[in-house]
């Protein structure tokens, strides 16, 4: 497969990752629902910016809990947009296996699979026409992958690379805020916020700049132990 090249700028580039990621697509919701801006009241949230050896236990055996796992999940995700009275929805699953990347097939409103490696980000329509990204010459982008996956990792390292990191666990559920430390992430994503109980994931909230939010949530997300990784091969195979 050859990767895709073109004149488009960094940021250009960092536009249609969010797009492919993050877009919910373009069928709207019957009635809005109220949306809850996930950077507001931060301060009052999240007291203490986190090093590795000032996070709470709570979150030190929550990373624990996911680090060196696969992770997966079926999800519904709603994207409210400035520009748009209604939400934007739709369905599918996500599926993250270390060695491989992160893979999202979206169900509802339309098909279309998504995989994200450090090297490139491949898309798939139900045509069955692939495209992919190669990101070795856009560092922007290039950082924004990294942080997404990092996201799944369960690594303190790969989490302080990209981002500030807050926890608040005083409220249910637990709340794990994180602000983009790249210039140009920052530019677009004003912060994400991770919710869960006890070790699970339940939910990941995006704030952009502009003001729109994405709001996916995780219905049934399980943590996938290496001895599985070989039964979700064929979701990757299609990229190479």
């Amino acid at each position: 497969m050859q990767f895709r090249r073109s004149s488009i700028s960094s940021q250009g580039y960092l536009w249609l990752i969010l797009l492919g990621l993050l877009t919910a697509a373009v069928v709207a919701a019957e009635q809005p629902t109220g949306a809850t801006m996930p950077c507001a009241d931060w301060d009052q949230r999240f007291h203490q910016r986190l090093t590795q050896a000032t996070a709470p236990s709570a979150l030190v055996r929550i990373l624990a809990a996911h680090k060196g796992l696969g992770f997966a999940t079926t999800f519904t995700e709603e994207k409210r947009m400035t520009v748009l009275r209604k939400p934007l929805t739709s369905f599918g699953h996500l599926l993250f296996i270390p060695t491989h990347g992160l893979y999202r097939h979206l169900q509802k409103p339309f098909v279309q699979e998504l995989l994200i490696t450090p090297e490139a980000i491949h898309q798939r329509q139900a045509s069955n026409r692939t495209t992919a990204l190669a990101l070795d010459t856009l560092p922007g982008a290039k950082a924004f992958v990294g942080a997404f996956l990092a996201l799944f990792s369960g690594s303190w390292d790969a989490l302080l690379t990209h981002f500030e990191v807050y926890f608040a666990q005083d409220t249910a559920p637990w709340q794990l805020g994180l602000k983009p430390t790249n210039a140009a992430m920052a530019k677009m994503i004003t912060c994400l916020v991770l919710e869960g109980t006890q070790t699970h994931l339940g939910a990941l909230w995006m704030q952009e700049s502009n003001g729109d939010v994405t709001y996916d949530h995780f219905l049934d997300a399980r943590m996938v132990p290496e001895t599985q990784w070989a039964e979700y091969q064929s979701q990757f195979d299609w990229a190479r």
